[in-house]
């Protein structure tokens, strides 16, 4: 769960950060290692200057026959990092322990210069006992060297043994940023690129529907990608091939249905039983109705009307005319203009059941119309007994009705607004039910608002070539 909320949503932003950390990472140990190779190189040539300025030291003053002048010489060839005595006595006690680190300081020493093997010198460290120091902080770490001349008198060395300083070079570090800023917005394109059919898919998912013909999705890309591409338009032609022969059987059945029905219908007005007639005759009607309903509801996906630009608040208004030319009680309210992109028979058959399903159960009506942000909103408010708020999406399944609210008496067979949602839906759009505070439902229709087309203006040119009439 963690993972999941620390990681992007899209595809490529989670490549992205996948060959940012990939980066990072690399860069870090790239850094490690140039640092523990440089180290290495540093302390390598550091050792090998060390080893020969030991050498060519020693050797200058071997050379220097008056002893008074050896440790003025001696102290004329120091430097900085390497302070050189000749004297007496050895600087390296004979009896001082040889350690390890000693040892291998000596053997590295030889290695790198092959001449020094051949002279005798001491060497040990100063926090070691290599002489009476002790621990104290001037001599940690402090490599002391012995070099003994011909006539037993001793060259001493002494210098630091600390680790190389790491440098920070603000320009290469400058550089790594942009290197990594270059490869991750190439890779961020690419990566874009290659996934475009992915949100090509997932648009044509978003936007299927059975309404006309719609043109295949392009299959391009990777392989998997043309895969998914593929079977999804095979998925969608085997889905409007289903329903189109969902819909014939069931056309053909209603037709074969409505040849008995008629029979029904005539031989029952020959009875002289008006009761018994007029029963016949009202399950006669619910049976075709119910037939209908079914096959509008099998048809709400597919219609050849073109969309255009609606008035969603004209068609309400007109609708709600009519309910009060049966003497309804229904007023309808709000904005006068709220523009949307559909086919106009299927958003009036949206608004008719909402009301119709209103005017079923309740005694007061009231539709009004408004606009939110990018949506047109149509509110149907009523009085009526409402539905429990457990049944609110359920109502929207096929052939089911609320027992306890709706009545038979009402008519219906439950696909009132299962077709209405299925024409919003088809729209962009979306129907919600929910039951008001002081009593009754409201239902509200949600579509988006059609795009502002740009006015078409006539330049001057162009009227200018009107042609002129002459009186």
């Amino acid at each position: 769960m963690i993972l999941k909320r620390i990681l992007p949503d899209t595809v490529v932003a989670r490549a992205v950060a996948i060959l940012v950390a990939a980066l990072v990472a690399v860069h870090l140990m790239g850094y490690w290692g140039y640092r523990v190779s440089a180290s290495a190189v540093a302390e390598s040539a550091r050792d090998r200057a060390l080893a020969e300025r030991l050498v060519s030291i020693k050797r200058a003053v071997a050379n220097i026959p008056d002893p008074s002048e050896r440790d003025r010489a001696a102290h004329a060839l120091s430097s900085s990092s390497l302070e050189v005595h000749w004297s007496r006595i050895s600087l390296v006690l004979a009896n001082a322990p040889l350690t390890d680190r000693a040892k291998a300081t000596a053997q590295r020493l030889k290695e790198l210069v092959p001449d020094l093997a051949t002279e005798a010198f001491r060497i040990g460290f100063a926090d070691d006992g290599a002489i009476a120091s002790g621990e104290t902080e001037p001599y940690r770490h402090m490599l002391l060297i012995s070099m003994r001349l011909d006539d037993q008198s001793w060259v001493n060395f002494s210098t630091p043994r600390l680790g190389i300083v790491p440098h920070f070079d603000p320009a290469v570090l400058a550089l790594t940023i942009c290197l990594a800023v270059v490869i991750v917005v190439i890779a961020a394109l690419l990566l874009a690129w290659v996934t475009r059919p992915l949100r090509d898919l997932a648009v044509a998912a978003e936007r299927f529907s059975l309404d006309g013909k719609p043109e295949p999705l392009d299959e391009s890309g990777p392989s998997e990608v043309r895969r998914a591409a593929h079977a999804f338009n095979t998925m969608r032609e085997r889905i409007r091939k289903l329903v189109g022969e969902r819909t014939q059987a069931l056309a053909a059945v209603s037709h074969d249905l409505r040849t008995p029905i008629t029979r029904i219908r005539l031989r029952s007005e020959l009875l002289d039983d008006t009761p018994t007639r007029e029963s016949i005759e009202a399950d006669l009607f619910e049976m075709e109705e119910m037939i209908d309903s079914t096959l509008e509801f099998l048809k709400s996906g597919e219609s050849s009307e073109q969309r255009r630009r609606l008035n969603l608040s004209s068609i309400a208004e007109t609708c709600v005319d009519d309910a009060k030319d049966v003497g309804r009680d229904i007023e309808f309210s709000g904005a006068e203009n709220l523009s949307v992109e559909g086919q106009h028979l299927a958003i009036k058959r949206v608004v008719s059941n909402l009301i119709g399903n209103a005017l079923k159960y309740a005694m007061t009506v009231r539709v009004e119309a408004r606009r939110d942000g990018a949506l047109a909103e149509l509110v149907v408010l009523d009085d009526g007994p409402g539905i429990p708020d457990d049944r609110l999406e359920s109502v929207f399944d096929p052939f089911v009705r609320i027992e306890a609210s709706r009545s038979k008496e009402t008519g219906g067979v439950g696909l009132g607004l299962t077709i209405a949602r299925s024409i919003a839906r088809a729209h962009h759009g979306d129907i919600a039910l929910a039951n008001r505070v002081e009593g009754g439902m409201s239902a509200t229709l949600r579509l988006p608002i059609a795009p502002i087309q740009p006015a078409r203006r006539q330049t001057a040119r162009s009227a200018a070539r009107l042609p002129v009439l002459r009186v």
